[in-house]
């Protein structure tokens, strides 16, 4: 009899216990990083458990259609939770709750895996995207953060011209004289920026960004940059002038890169694992 009892407590112990674990509500919303908008009919999961919105009996599948979801009764813990869509890229977040605190609410971004990789402005009528005009008169440097030619001579070949009576000619020959192009004009920009970088590939390295002042010095002085083809002059990042940016994951491959920039003009430098990924080369107002 007295087992019987004992095992009866034991039962009525457990029940209290399991009574009184802490649940909360997990809600939030579905966006498009690039546009600020809503994701129609997005699939949410929280991994390893049994919340989804494709659950025979989710209950909140109507307010799908606003990009929104929810999650109910949901115990206190450490989770991750995460939100895709067909043709879309996969978005997720960690996030915890606790008996202080059960519930939570979340917004998660996915987004056209037809993004291609570079700078975008977002916008909510399309993102814009800030072609990175200045590439072909970046230098290779080793030490200096970031460099370009004052001009580039295009000396791209030519094919040549056919000959009346003869076979044209497969092969190629130099133009006659390369044209000279200027460096692009900076981009003007805000103070405060605040972009959209898609990394052409997910990398477990977080992504870092700064801005430097740019200078006009002597190409003798940067030895460790080539490409310059006995250009005296180039255009070199200011490594005493520089600003750190805030850079904030978004979605798989997505970055969000925020700050404030100096007035003048200043080469934007993304990297990682301590190599240069692009510069982007801005006047600020």
């Amino acid at each position: 009899m007295k087992k019987i009892f004992m095992l009866t407590l034991s039962a009525s112990l457990l029940s209290i216990i399991a009574c009184g674990e802490k649940k909360g509500t997990i809600e939030g919303v579905v966006l498009d990083p690039f546009t600020g908008k809503a994701v129609e009919m997005p699939t949410v999961w929280m991994d390893s458990t049994i919340f989804s919105t494709q659950k025979s009996k989710y209950e909140f599948k109507g307010e799908l259609q606003k990009g929104q979801f929810k999650f109910v009764n949901v115990p206190v813990g450490d989770y991750l939770i995460k939100a895709r869509r067909n043709r879309y890229v996969l978005g997720q977040e960690k996030f915890t709750t606790s008996d202080k605190s059960p519930d939570a609410k979340l917004t998660l971004y996915i987004y056209n895996d037809q993004v291609d990789p570079g700078l975008y402005k977002p916008n909510p009528e399309g993102a814009e995207k800030i072609s990175n005009n200045w590439v072909l008169w970046s230098a290779s440097c080793k030490e200096s953060v970031a460099a370009y030619r004052l001009s580039y001579v295009d000396s791209k070949e030519m094919p040549s011209l056919p000959t009346k009576g003869k076979k044209k000619s497969k092969k190629k020959k130099a133009a006659p004289a390369g044209k000279e192009m200027p460096l692009p004009s900076a981009r003007i920009v805000d103070s405060n920026i605040d972009f959209l970088y898609k990394n052409a590939s997910s990398v477990t390295a977080p992504l870092m960004a700064a801005s430097y002042a740019v200078e006009t010095d002597n190409v003798a002085s940067h030895t460790d940059c080539q490409g310059f083809n006995g250009d005296k002059k180039g255009l070199f990042a200011n490594e005493s002038k520089k600003t750190d940016l805030e850079v904030s994951y978004k979605s798989e491959a997505l970055y969000q890169v925020k700050g404030t920039l100096p007035k003048g003009k200043q080469v934007l430098v993304l990297s990682q694992d301590g190599k240069t990924l692009q510069t982007y080369y801005f006047e600020v107002k």
